[in-house]
């Protein structure tokens, strides 16, 4: 099963191109220039040609629906559905906390994945070997409490280190263990194929979009 994954939750757009479970990968394409709108079509692009594959093999088009930045997720969500909708290829998602996570996992039998949410907050999850066990959860740094000294892993545990060094093992700022990767969305996901209307994004929280508009008095007739 050839299955096509694309996540652009976070500032880097991530596309891989592997077979089912991720043992094996045809094309990794990364790509932190420039916004999700830009780069994500190119980058998938990029990744059937580095495999020398095209879309009618593709047989699911796994797409992240976050939580992470909120446009990002419109945008790979929305990329997800118009290729489906051209190919009739099966449409599945997955939780960009699981994809942060799953590589995780094969160092350490209890991660804590955390993003930057941005406004000083982060969205958290902690992880076992079989699976979620907790919620996903909107805080700040500090509010987060856990036992166990898990390992803890992500952008937002980076840019946190300060607040967040207390609750168990961060890796170096260089670790590729802090980044999303479509690959880790392969590995985590179970592939089950949704209907293009339940492609909806885990946004936890209102987007910044609505927030800035309710304290924008010029935003209200």
């Amino acid at each position: 099963m050839l299955i096509l994954a694309l996540d652009a939750s976070t500032p880097v757009t991530t596309v891989a191109l592997a077979r089912e479970n991720g043992h094996e990968v045809l094309a990794e394409v990364s790509v932190t220039a420039r916004g999700a709108s830009e780069t994500l079509l190119p980058a998938i692009h990029a990744a059937l040609y580095l495999a020398g594959e095209d879309l009618g093999t593709v047989e699911i088009l796994l797409a992240g629906v976050g939580p992470g930045t909120f446009t990002g997720i419109r945008i790979a969500a929305a990329t997800a559905r118009a290729l489906s909708a051209g190919t009739g290829i099966a449409l599945s998602k997955n939780s960009t906390l699981d994809a942060l996570a799953a590589p995780a996992l094969s160092c350490s039998g209890d991660v804590l994945a955390v993003l930057d949410a941005r406004r000083g907050q982060v969205f958290a999850r902690r992880f076992s070997e079989a699976g979620p066990t907790t919620s996903i959860y909107c805080v700040r740094p500090e509010e987060l409490s856990v036992e166990g000294g898990p390992l803890v892993v992500g952008d937002g545990a980076l840019r946190y280190r300060e607040d967040l060094s207390s609750l168990g093992h961060i890796p170096p700022e260089d670790s590729p263990l802090h980044r999303v990767t479509a690959v880790g969305h392969i590995i985590s996901a179970d592939l089950t194929s949704v209907n293009p209307e339940d492609l909806v994004p885990i946004y936890v929280r209102e987007p910044d979009a609505e927030v800035r508009r309710d304290i924008n008095p010029w935003s209200h007739p």
